[in-house]
């Protein structure tokens, strides 16, 4: 498998027509003749935004009749008469300026973008390639990115990557028996209060209940029993921050609070 970067030209709005029609034809002039179906093409937008944008996969090679339509997505009267690609999206790199000229030229890229490219022809940049679509590509990564990013930046990445249709995906996950007795015992002791911060519960669930989470100081994936002596009630604020956080001194805290009780 071979890895190109092709850059668009200025006329096609490549970004769009990948966004919108998922597969798309692509000139193949003589620096692309050793294309295969298989290799992953690297689409680079050219000015103003001068990165990688998208990552795609070549379905189809020497193609000499154009069966999709993109017109709507060219400036260019001059229709291409050679042969054709196929190629369809794989990924849109959201925070693509990890992928800007510069960057790409800080890590091994010595050419000018003024045409189809191997990947293999620059040591390092493969590399680069794949770290940044690694992160780009798992869920803390890209959250790390958007942590970074600005209020300005997220909202119009969160317009062009938003999922009216949302996939689905099966999961598998280790759970833990608990006695729902041991649960009910450590919120009837809270007294409708937050046994971390003190507050009282902040609403009331649909039985007229303070509304309290059990909370298991020690996790039972790390040892901890179901037992009232490691479990406290928590309102929903402070049940998160021990997941997220596990601040010690509130570790310490809920602990000096159940021996005592």
């Amino acid at each position: 498998m071979t890895e190109w970067i092709l850059p668009a030209n200025r006329s096609y709005r490549a970004y769009d027509a990948l966004r919108d029609l998922q597969t798309i034809e692509w000139g193949q002039n003589a620096k692309l003749r050793d294309a295969a179906v298989g290799d992953i093409a690297y689409i680079y937008e050219c000015d103003p935004v001068k990165a990688i944008r998208w990552k795609c996969r070549i379905t189809a090679v020497n193609r000499t009749v154009c069966v999709i339509d993109d017109s709507a997505y060219s400036d260019d009267p001059v229709e291409y008469t050679g042969p054709h690609l196929e190629m369809e999206a794989v990924y849109a790199y959201p925070f693509y300026r990890q992928l800007s000229l510069e960057a790409l030229r800080k890590h091994g890229y010595k050419g000018s973008m003024q045409g189809p490219c191997q990947v293999s022809s620059y040591r390092g940049l493969a590399g680069y390639l794949h770290k940044v679509e690694k992160i780009q590509t798992s869920e803390p990564g890209l959250a790390g990115l958007a942590a970074q990013a600005s209020l300005l930046e997220l909202r119009e990445l969160a317009g062009k990557h938003s999922l009216a249709c949302p996939t689905a995906r099966a999961v598998r996950a280790r759970q833990y028996v608990r006695s729902p007795l041991v649960a009910e015992y450590a919120k009837k002791r809270a007294d409708g209060k937050c046994e971390l911060c003190g507050q009282p519960a902040p609403f009331l669930d649909r039985y007229g209940r303070p509304y309290l989470e059990a909370h298991h100081v020690q996790w039972l994936s790390r040892g901890g029993g179901d037992t009232a002596a490691n479990t406290a009630a928590l309102c929903p604020n402070c049940h998160r921050k021990m997941h997220v956080v596990q601040d010690p001194g509130d570790v310490f805290a809920l602990r000096r609070k159940l021996e005592n009780e």
